[in-house]
């Protein structure tokens, strides 16, 4: 599939998704730049650590963006402290070329998304799928444009 293909894929995917399906496709593009990321450690290539874990932290900042403070209850605190902690530990990565901060973010992002895919799936009870669903405040637009210029560049 050529790489404009699969943008208008992933670009259709997006706007055709529900709130949750989309946090958990910036999930997926911010796993999938840590990877990239902790493979350039691993391959002592400095520039593409840093634009792999700098698209990663994009994703994560715009997901902690995107929290509804004043709708989400405690859902939305705890993530939003959760993508501080996120957020601090990548900074790690490009101080101190940090592995473990990558695989540290990894799980952390990994168990979350699982939790998304069950809540964006219908899987979870109704009542905590509101709150959650409540916790971000996203657009289909600006999900759009963050994916778009983070996880399918």
């Amino acid at each position: 599939m050529n790489k404009n293909a699969a943008q208008h894929y992933k670009e259709q995917q997006i706007l055709n998704a529900t709130p949750a399906e989309r946090v958990v496709l910036l999930y997926d593009g911010a796993i999938k730049f840590l990877l990239q990321a902790k493979r350039a450690i691993e391959e002592k290539n400095i520039q593409e650590r840093f634009n792999s874990n700098k698209r990663a932290s994009d994703i994560i900042f715009y997901l902690q963006d995107t929290l509804d403070m004043e709708n989400g209850g405690e859902v939305a605190v705890n993530l939003f402290r959760i993508y501080g902690y996120m957020l601090r530990r990548l900074i790690e990565v490009d101080m101190k070329n940090d592995v473990e901060a990558v695989d540290d973010v990894i799980a952390k992002l990994r168990e979350l998304n699982a939790s998304w895919k069950k809540i964006a799936s219908g899987d979870v009870a109704v009542q905590g799928q509101s709150s959650a669903e409540n916790a971000t405040h996203d657009s289909k637009e600006n999900s759009e444009q963050v994916v778009s210029k983070s996880a399918i560049a």
